[in-house]
């Protein structure tokens, strides 16, 4: 009996001690997650976020989509809009490398970016020598830029731009990305006296001329590595040395929000602000819904009207106007373009005033194909899906003084738009799964061993008051058979009855 009360009492410590365990791992897990969230998430080298910033393996692609002009020759005819048919996609498989990484101080680091592009025929319809029929930009250029000075300037730029340029040109898909192509009146620039005042900084035109390879387009960037905060990871402090930009006043030109790659944990359905280097601004994603990407719950933020408003909707945006205020729908880009007439938009005009789509034809706005979101994981701010969509347009306007263009309507021109995804892959979505499970399985686990603990001390517990129960009973026996003057039996001996006694 002295035996089982030691293996029950045994028992009794045991379930004791799995009890406080589990109870610890409840309360615990929580503080060791968050524990493992700011330790790898934070920016440092040596933590997790820093190789896959740094080196981004998320596959990413961009693609092209041109607007090529199928009636050119009407551009003066008052019955006839410019039409447009869309070519493409041309994709491109998209790298980003960080370069002259500097850490801080203040808990931020330095750096500029280099962004490399292949193209992936595989996935393309259509190749780069594909032709496209648009405006030609560079002269166009040189007359908005002028259109403020007096006749006596305008008058010889007229000349230069009659006798070395037309209005419209036809090339090839890999001169207007990359390969960039010859212009006469880019040849002339440093020349001619006429087009002393404007600032032309290639000697070719094409979209992403130079800009593959390098680390001088996307500019100098300064972010909080939340190395003291972790909610301020990824924030972007500075953009080429300074917290505002040169291309809008007021609080149009500040430099907030993310730098587009780190978010913050603990995200809310709210919004997300990101700045963009492309485009020399900040943009602000409202919460739309929750996803499902790879079995992984997001929240989706997605672009909306405010983002190409110029003060229609939201009276704060009119510093965005950069001279007329337009209609919902798109946001002059110009001063960000080396003074280029350039608007920006959503794809095909989507969510913008119809005033624009009614000027052209060829227009098909479709949301899920036009919509610029960002899906994030909301407990580690870690992007699941990105689709970045936007357009370029290029204003076409009548001009007093340019011969070229003193009979043209005034049109905005769409002339390309882009869509850049980035999507976690499959096995990178169940490594957070397996992340995001550890509160919940430490919970579980916490329960389980305090479940069982308990269930082993009530066991152990109500084993040792039996036996205590036996024990005096057992007591309780013997006293009560010494009292009534009986004695206690006494065993035979070799089998033998003992004789009574006399």
């Amino acid at each position: 009996m002295m035996k089982n009360a030691l293996g029950h009492y045994c028992l009794l410590c045991i379930g004791i001690v799995v009890a406080i365990l589990g109870v610890l791992a409840i309360t615990c897990t929580s503080g060791f997650f968050n524990f493992i969230l700011k330790s790898e998430l934070h920016l440092s080298e040596s933590s997790q976020s820093y190789q896959v910033w740094k080196d981004t393996p998320v596959p990413m692609y961009i693609q092209f989509y041109f607007f090529n002009w199928t009636n050119e020759g009407e551009l003066e005819n008052a019955n006839s809009k410019p039409t447009f048919e869309q070519k493409g996609p041309y994709r491109f498989n998209e790298f980003h490398e960080k370069v002259n990484v500097t850490f801080h101080d203040n808990n931020t680091v330095s750096f500029k970016q280099v962004r490399r592009w292949h193209f992936d025929p595989e996935n393309s319809n259509g190749t780069l020598d594909d032709t496209i029929t648009t405006l030609n930009l560079p002269p166009l250029t040189a007359a908005f830029v002028a259109r403020d000075w007096s006749i006596f300037m305008q008058g010889p730029l007229s000349l230069v731009i009659s006798q070395t340029s037309k209005r419209y040109v036809t090339k090839k898909v890999r001169e207007y990305l990359f390969e960039g192509y010859d212009d006469s009146l880019i040849s002339l620039a440093d020349k001619l006296p006429a087009l002393a005042n404007i600032d032309i900084p290639f000697d070719k035109f094409g979209w992403f001329y130079k800009r593959n390879n390098s680390d001088e387009y996307d500019g100098f960037f300064n972010m909080d590595t939340g190395a003291d905060d972790i909610n301020k990871v990824g924030r972007l402090r500075n953009w080429n040395f300074a917290n505002r930009t040169k291309f809008f006043p007021s609080s149009c030109s500040m430099v907030n929000g993310s730098a587009g790659e780190l978010w913050p944990p603990g995200q809310t359905k709210t919004n997300i602000t990101m700045f963009s280097p492309d485009i020399c601004r900040s943009l602000t994603f409202d919460f739309t819904e929750e996803v499902d990407v790879h079995g992984v719950t997001g929240y989706r933020y997605s672009g909306g009207r405010n983002i190409v408003d110029n003060g229609t909707i939201n009276a704060d945006n009119w510093c965005f106007c950069n001279g007329e205020c337009l209609p919902v729908g798109v946001v002059n880009a110009s001063s960000c373009r080396y003074g280029a007439p350039a608007f920006v938009s959503y794809p095909h005009y989507y969510m913008a005033d119809p005033y624009y789509a009614s000027l052209v034809e060829g227009m098909r706005p479709d949301k899920e194909k036009h919509q610029f979101y960002v899906t994030l994981e909301p407990t580690t701010g870690i992007p699941l899906d990105v689709a970045a969509r936007f357009q370029i347009n290029i204003l076409l306007q009548p001009s007093r003084h340019i011969s070229n263009y003193k009979r043209v309507p005034k049109v905005f021109f769409p002339i390309i738009w882009f869509e850049q995804r980035a999507t976690m892959p499959p096995e990178m979505a169940s490594s957070l799964l397996a992340l995001l499970a550890l509160p919940d399985n430490g919970a579980v686990l916490g329960l389980t061993m305090a479940g069982l603990g308990v269930a082993a001390a009530v066991i152990a517990i109500s084993c040792l008051i039996r036996i205590k129960v036996a024990q005096d009973s057992q007591k309780s026996s013997i006293q009560l058979n010494s009292e009534s003057g009986f004695p206690l039996m006494k065993k035979p001996v070799n089998g033998h009855k003992m004789p009574d006694v006399a």
